[in-house]
């Protein structure tokens, strides 16, 4: 797999609570993986984000191209918690900070 940065321009959030800190956030990486069907990864990131069917698409492409993609940015919170829930479809994901 490729440690490239994803050049997929995710939807952002408005951060919740950066502890003070302006412009930190976290990233939320999907992970390439050779197990879910493209439909499959495109689906759960409709789900989990909401991020429209051609933008699902382009983060999957990426991941699949580069072997990691940025699925979204956001308060720390929020980014856990859809990690999880990408765990919990059986997809790879990790959590970033972006300070």
């Amino acid at each position: 797999m490729s440690s490239k940065t994803s050049t997929v321009t995710p939807v952002v959030e408005a951060p919740e609570d950066t502890g003070g800190k302006p412009g930190h956030g976290f990233q939320v990486i999907l992970h390439n993986d050779d197990v879910n069907v493209a439909e499959y990864v495109v689906a759960c990131l409709i789900r989990i984000f909401g991020h429209p069917a051609a933008l699902a698409r382009k983060i999957m492409h990426e991941a699949h191209r580069t072997g990691r993609a940025i699925a979204q940015v956001e308060a720390e919170g929020p980014a856990r918690e859809h990690a999880a829930q990408l765990h919990a479809c059986g997809l790879r994901a990790t959590v970033e900070s972006i300070a």
